[in-house]
């Protein structure tokens, strides 16, 4: 392997990858994700090959190869990596948030592997909210850098495919699951990588609020969600001195919805201050504790109502799982969630999570996780390169006289400019000085010049 298709920049070199690949795969693996970050434009396969010269030092059908048909797992990546940010960015004594939320790449093909019509949450309602594509359910890491940027930055590093039940072209080694059942699958292996003393908040939006996650969940986690206004809760049965005849009542009586709360003039509402989205403002909460049967059973959950005083937002219920978390904490925990829209939105337009053409089962599945990869180890590799007091190249607009927060494009420019900087001057320096001598040009008028009449 020639060392100049390495770049150092990213360090991917340096992390405990091999033990995930063969030889030539691990090689495989390094220069795609590299080309990845580098690549500027439409993000296809090729583009990549293209950018890191691969072609030059072998046939790039190997590539295609190593996407489609390797013997290669993409968990064990995920793994690796998970480990590597959780314990880079999360304290001992904190827990692990995690947000889970899916996406739709559109995509045109009848042949493309697991593509079909399904919902697309980014669409126009008008529109129906429709679009045709992959639908991949994604995972990702919630942390935050005061230092660096007040919003938080959900970095994904594993990811599920679903298929609609009348694609075309259905997963022939997968079995279909629902969404929310790839979303528990997805919690249970974060589990299972981390520590057993170690506490995981997970995040989710009101689609994944549902029994099978809620009562599946592994033990040691936390679930943060929304319900919906007119959910059916239920008082805490309170324990009777005597124990009655019969099975003892699991649920209390049937409180009004949380709609019905909200319009009460009677309830107690209690003025806070709370942080959303990395700003603090202040709501109307009303904290109380709930049976929440539909979902929960009898387990005791914690629920918030939150009102904004000046009518601008909408009326909204959140719940924990926790009964001991206070109002502040639940509304910051939710507030993360919207992080996985950033991400998405980025690794899109910005790293192409949706431009491979691939269509064979095990490209489909593999292929967008380098974008995804490619989001976290920029991330990475930037907060390394800050906590270390390097000089980083970021050039604010001259419309941003007063910014302060760093986004992950400014961080994507950093890494593609310490890499080119560094290949342009080495090229330099190895070119040889071009010639003085110009060829002589010919006075008659060619054939092509009469015919266009100049």
């Amino acid at each position: 392997m020639v060392r100049r298709h390495l770049p150092q920049p990213f360090e991917i070199e340096e992390i405990n990858f091999r033990r995930c690949f063969s030889a030539r795969s691990f090689r495989h693996f390094v220069l795609l994700m590299t080309g990845w970050v580098l690549t500027v434009g439409q993000h296809t396969v090729s583009r990549v090959i293209l950018t890191m010269r691969l072609h030059d030092s072998e046939h790039f059908g190997s590539d295609y190869r190593f996407l489609s048909r390797a013997r290669w797992d993409p968990d064990h990546v995920a793994q690796i990596l998970f480990r590597m940010m959780v314990d880079l960015f999360v304290p001992a004594e904190a827990e692990v948030v995690v947000v889970v939320d899916d996406t739709l790449n559109k995509h045109c093909g009848k042949k493309i592997c697991g593509a079909g019509l399904q919902h697309d949450g980014s669409a126009r309602k008008r529109d129906g909210q429709q679009g045709y594509g992959l639908c991949f359910v994604v995972i990702g890491l919630a942390v935050r850098w005061p230092g660096v940027s007040d919003r938080v930055f959900c970095l994904p590093f594993a990811g599920r495919l679903w298929w609609p039940s009348k694609a075309k072209v259905q997963p022939t080694e997968l079995t279909r699951k629902t969404k929310p059942e790839l979303g528990l699958e997805l919690i249970r292996l974060t589990r299972d990588w981390l520590e057993p003393w170690r506490r995981l908040r997970v995040v989710i939006d009101i689609s994944y609020c549902c029994r099978k996650i809620i009562m599946g969940r592994p033990e040691g986690v936390h679930i943060t969600g929304r319900v919906r206004m007119d959910s059916s809760l239920y008082e805490v049965p309170l324990c009777p001195l005597r124990r009655p005849q019969g099975r003892p009542r699991v649920k209390g009586k049937r409180l009004p919805t949380p709609e019905a709360m909200c319009k009460d003039a009677t309830l107690k509402w209690e003025r806070t201050s709370v942080s959303r989205y990395g700003k603090e403002i202040e709501v109307d909460v009303h904290h109380f504790l709930a049976i929440w049967y539909h979902s929960a059973r009898n387990e005791i959950l914690s629920f918030l109502l939150v009102r904004d005083p000046s009518g601008t937002h909408a009326d909204t219920v959140f719940f924990d799982t926790d009964p001991t978390a206070s109002p502040r904490q639940i509304v910051a925990h939710y507030s993360s969630r919207w992080s996985i829209e950033i991400t998405n939105r980025e690794t899109k337009q910005l790293l192409g999570s949706a431009d491979p053409q691939c269509r064979t089962e095990q490209a489909v599945i593999r292929t967008p996780l380098f974008a995804y990869w490619a989001y976290s180890f920029v991330v990475v590799w930037f907060i390394r390169q800050f906590s270390q007091g390097k000089r980083l190249v970021i050039e604010a607009g001259p419309w941003y006289g007063q910014k302060a927060n760093t986004s992950f494009s400014d961080m994507l420019a950093a890494a593609r400019r310490s890499h080119f900087t560094a290949n342009f001057l080495t090229e330099a320096v190895q070119t040889r000085p071009l010639s003085t001598k110009h060829p002589a040009r010919s006075t008659r008028p060619t054939q092509y010049t009469k015919m266009a009449k100049l």
